[in-house]
């Protein structure tokens, strides 16, 4: 046994030892071990039988009740520990042992009617409000267990290891089990009639662990502390026992009961809090028995509240409805199955009565995008529908897949190019779907210019297309009003829009007593640089004008959608127009849609890298050097803040550290550059291996600040900050906006410094070596205390790592070193929010980086497989039931922990196939071990199997340190590989 695990009855020697040992971070045993231990001590008979009791004296007798009452009360002691969260007990103790540890609770709290035989007669009026407590933790574990029974369930896992030769203490035989349910299945009624009259209990507290006085040899009478316990909150206790409740009416199928309490449970759940010490209702299995039982019971809900399935069912039975929308969100939600949208559709094509004219159209045009986005075979007479449809029906698809483009993945977008191309196979269709994926920039970005002449070989792509001859003239009918308006909203073609605009100007409107809107009051979402908009409106108002205004607008949008070479030509034909247009400010509008072209290129560049060449790179750097030093030129003309910051994030990601601190005049109102000149500086300090500790501390007050500004909302009478808000009086903006800033550093060393900023702040928040975050750069930071809100700084560091190793990957675009660093604390942050598969995912993906695939590894490399990183992957592995790999990984530790190693292999609950990685192994302590385990249990084929690798040569221990090292060297290759195939 390790000298640092306490045995269990050294706190039945000094009860003063639980508490302290129960808050440690990871007790060994843990509380449930020490529950199952005391309880299954108190419980047991001795050795010799009733016989032995028989002819002990008195005295003797006494001290073993002394003993078997001790015991009980450590269990309760510990129970409350936990809360008495009986999830907990539920998954990790038996039935017997849970039983036994209640009526423990009654006997303690209710001295004449502890026995739940007796609860028949009980009157919960007169009860005091620890008795409340524990009538109604007994009750309510009643009505559990009966509805657990009915349910299937995984089987216990205990956290024991037995040992051989001795009682597993959580045994329980089947007619232990089935006695005690019957006897709660007798007493059903009465719990739910005591849990009823409970609900209008007045106050209600709960024992904590310093509530218990544990019996000594010394004591004769005990009287616990009750004044100790812990006031329940009303809701917690009443949300609690309503969903116990309606479980137990709902096993019993008496739906209206069941529904009334699931009702209740509904509306206290949003007075719970984030955390509740004594409820444990499960919120998604809450909703899921209270809309089974509407359902059941007929009661109606909110149409927008249902799910899409039942928002589909009722609109398919009142005329339809709502459907187009409902089918629209269902091809990314992908709720409804698809046999019944394929049913839809062949009712509509047996009666097309029933709809709309071009109602069948549509739906068959979002059946079949479903089926394209899932990948599935789609209906072959779908083009052929498509063309009949004509124009419209394009248009429909083109506005589909445009709506929900952002939501696709690279898969989608590939099945959707494919689905593009075979339905323009079909020769009728060609004039309009090819014109009509043109105008939308999104799909359009899916194919190259040799794709779209191919499809359509009249396509012809630039200025041409403007004439009269051209398919594009004739996409717009000049006598319709709403087909002109569409191309106005939806184009993106200069050409289009150029002809809409002139045709809106001659067309009458349908209604010579409604007025027609101007262009820019067709779209409420269009918006331009103001500084812009605010020249271009002194212009003379007319048609160029207009246009002019449709470009900008146009160009904004596309930007945003990250469409930038569209956008960049929408800006071309802008100032073209530009020029022409009649005014004094022309000028003006120029230089400033000059600035706006050279922000554009910018946002550009960003979003490519690090995909982007050094020369378009110093090219933008030099134009952007300009810009910066145009705010103080004489014309008097200067660029916005937004173009200003764009141009500083420019040279900040690429590294043009020394022109944002003094190589430039940059303007002085821009307060981007109070955060940005400190890490500026900071990364420059890190190239040339300086020191400056003054300008790291100052990025970590403003970093400190700006994490800090969520919580600065509590002022003193006066007005005056408090001192924590004084702490953060840096702060230069909010964190959502810290937040887009980070979104747009693309440089590897500023990521870098951030990510070591950040992990710092957590680190010193949890102060727990073992909950540390991986990060470099230690030394730069002060070690002082800070006071920030642990999980937004949690989450704003998940985030940053998140976009870091989404731009880098692997080491192609910047160091190994540094890559590796930033999925190492990627892994760590799952491993801390107990997400073991990706954190085993984090860390094996920063082995593969750290060596190239393998290529590059010696066997003896340390950097990254540390033995605190091996030890987390083991405890990732236990944790996901693998314990083979857990087992194998033990042999990665430069002193092989053999303890852990054998535990996990005689694990019962093993998931992973054990013998697939016998192959790994090249411990010959561990082989023998196998071996003789698999002969005990007569595992015959897994022990030849185990036999096998122990007669390799290489593996025998008698060879040379450096045939040893290459054979354990091979053997964790194939190990990795393997753990890559399952996790990556």
């Amino acid at each position: 046994m390790a000298s640092d695990i306490v045995a269990w009855f050294e706190f039945l020697l000094n009860p003063t030892l639980l508490e302290s040992h129960l808050n440690q971070t990871n007790p060994e045993p843990s509380a449930i071990g020490l529950i199952i231990q005391f309880i299954y001590n108190s419980i047991k008979r001795t050795d010799g039988g009733n016989n032995e009791v028989e002819t002990m004296d008195v005295s003797t007798q006494e001290s073993n009740n002394k003993k078997k009452n001790a015991l009980s009360v450590l269990a309760l002691k510990t129970a409350a520990h936990l809360n008495w969260n009986l999830e907990i007990f539920e998954q990790k103790l038996p039935l017997h042992m849970q039983d036994a540890l209640l009526i423990a609770l009654l006997h303690e709290t209710l001295e004449e009617m502890s026995s739940p035989t007796t609860h028949g007669t009980l009157d919960t009026g007169p009860l005091l409000p620890y008795q409340l407590f524990s009538v109604a933790l007994y009750h309510r574990y009643a009505l559990r267990a009966l509805v657990r029974t009915k349910l299937p369930a995984k089987p216990i896992k205990v956290s024991n290891v037995p040992i051989p030769g001795q009682q597993d203490p959580t045994h329980e035989s089947r007619e232990v089990q089935e006695g005690i349910l019957s006897v709660l299945e007798r007493g059903g009624d009465v719990s739910v009639r005591i849990l009823e009259q409970l609900l209008g209990a007045g106050e209600v507290r709960a024992p904590v662990l310093p509530t218990f006085t544990v019996h000594t040899h010394h004591t004769t009478v005990i009287s616990h502390a009750w004044e100790r316990c812990k006031s329940v909150a009303d809701e917690q206790f009443k949300c609690q026992i309503h969903y116990d409740l309606g479980a137990y009416h709902f096993l019993q199928e008496r739906y209206e009961d069941a529904y009334s309490h699931f009702s209740e449970a509904c509306k206290l759940l949003p007075e719970l809090g984030s955390h509740p010490d004594y409820c444990q209702v499960n919120e998604g299995k809450l909703r899921g028995y209270y809309k089974s039982c509407a359902s059941l019971c007929s009661q109606s809900t909110p149409l927008e509240q249902r799910s899409l399935y039942d928002r589909f069912l009722h609109s398919s039975c009142s005329g339809f409805q709502d459907l187009i929308k409902i089918l629209s969100e269902d091809n990314v939600a992908l709720e409804i199955p698809s046999y019944l949208r394929k049913n839809l559709e062949l009712e509509l094509q047996a009666k097309p009565e029933k709809a709309p004219p071009g109602f069948l159209l549509q739906v068959q045009t979002l059946n079949t995008v479903r089926n394209v986005l899932e990948g599935d075979l789609w209906n072959s007479n779908y083009p052929a529908a498509l063309a009949q449809g004509g124009k419209p029906g394009v248009q429909f698809l083109i506005q589909v897949l445009a709506a929900k483009f952002s939501r696709f993945t690279s898969s989608h977008k590939e099945r959707i190019r494919l689905f593009f191309i075979t339905v323009n196979l079909t020769s009728s269709i060609k004039e309009v779907l090819v014109p009509a994926i043109r105008i939308c920039p999104p799909l359009k970005a899916l194919f190259s210019q040799e794709e779209l002449l191919a499809m359509w070989p009249q396509y012809e792509e630039g200025r041409a297309c403007s004439n009269k001859t051209s398919p594009d003239a004739t996409v717009t009918d000049p006598n319709n009003l709403n087909d002109i308006i569409w191309d106005l909203i939806h184009s993106y073609s200069p050409q289009v829009l150029k002809s809409a605009v002139m045709h809106y100007k001659n067309v009458m409107p349908p209604r010579l007593d409604v007025n027609k809107k101007e262009i820019p009051e067709l779209n409420v979402k269009w918006e331009i640089p103001i500084p812009i908009y605010n020249t271009l409106m002194k212009l003379p108002q007319t048609s160029q004008r207009e246009l002019v205004f449709l470009y900008i607008a146009k160009a904004v949008e596309l930007a945003q959608a990250k469409s930038f070479q569209s956008a960049l030509d929408l800006l071309d034909e802008a100032c073209s127009n530009s020029s022409k247009l009649a005014g004094r400010d022309t000028a003006r509008l120029s230089k400033l849609l000059m600035w706006m072209v050279l922000m554009t290129k910018i946002q550009h560049c960003l979003h490519e890298l690090p995909c982007v060449d050094n020369s378009v790179m110093s090219d933008l750097t030099n134009e952007a050097r300009k810009c910066l030093s145009a705010h103080n030129g004489r014309d008097g003309i200067a660029p916005w803040t937004g173009v200003n910051n764009w141009c500083i994030l420019l040279l900040l990601n690429a590294g043009e550290w020394s022109s944002l601190l003094g190589g430039v005049s940059l303007p002085s109102h821009l307060y981007l550059l109070v955060l940005v000149k400190p890490l500026a500086a900071t990364a420059r300090a890190l190239r040339e291996k300086l020191t400056n500790k003054t300008v790291w501390y100052e990025l970590w007050d403003i970093v400190v600040g700006v994490l800090g500004n969520s919580v600065q909302h509590k002022r003193s009478s006066s007005g005056q900050s408090t001192a924590v808000e004084r702490h953060h009086d840096s702060v230069i903006m909010s964190r959502s906006a810290f937040l887009d800033f980070l979104e747009n550093i693309r440089e590897p060393s500023c990521l870098s410094i951030i990510i070591s900023l950040l992990g710092h702040v957590l680190n010193l928040l949890n102060q727990e070596p073992s909950n540390e975050v991986h990060i470099d750069h230690l030394a730069m930071w002060p070690s002082t205390d800070v006071t920030l809100p642990k999980e937004t700084v949690r989450e704003t560091l998940v985030w940053v790592v998140d976009h870091a190793t989404r731009l880098y990957p692997t080491a192609t675009h910047t160091s190994a070193a540094l890559c590796t660093s930033w999925h190492l604390s990627r892994a760590d942050l799952s491993y801390m929010s107990d997400q073991y598969h990706s954190a085993l995912a984090g860390y094996l993906t920063a082995v593969f980086v750290a060596t190239d695939f393998l290529r590059n590894d010696n066997g003896g490399d340390q950097s990254v497989l540390t033995d605190s990183i091996i030890r987390r992957m083991i405890r990732c592995c236990m944790n996901l039931n693998c314990y083979t790999q857990a087992a194998i990984l033990c042999q990665f530790l430069e002193s092989i922990d053999y303890s852990t190693a054998l535990r996990c292999l005689q694990e019962r609950n093993s998931v992973d196939a054990m013998d697939a990685y016998y192959c790994c192994l090249w411990d010959v302590s561990l082989i023998e071990f196998i071996i003789n385990m698999h002969q005990k249990r007569g595992e015959i084929q897994r022990r030849d199997k185990a036999l096998k690798m122990m007669g390799l040569l290489e593996v025998n221990s008698n060879n040379n340190d450096e045939i040893q090292r290459e054979a354990a060297k091979v053997r964790k290759h194939r190990f990795l590989r393997a753990m890559a195939k399952q996790y990556l």
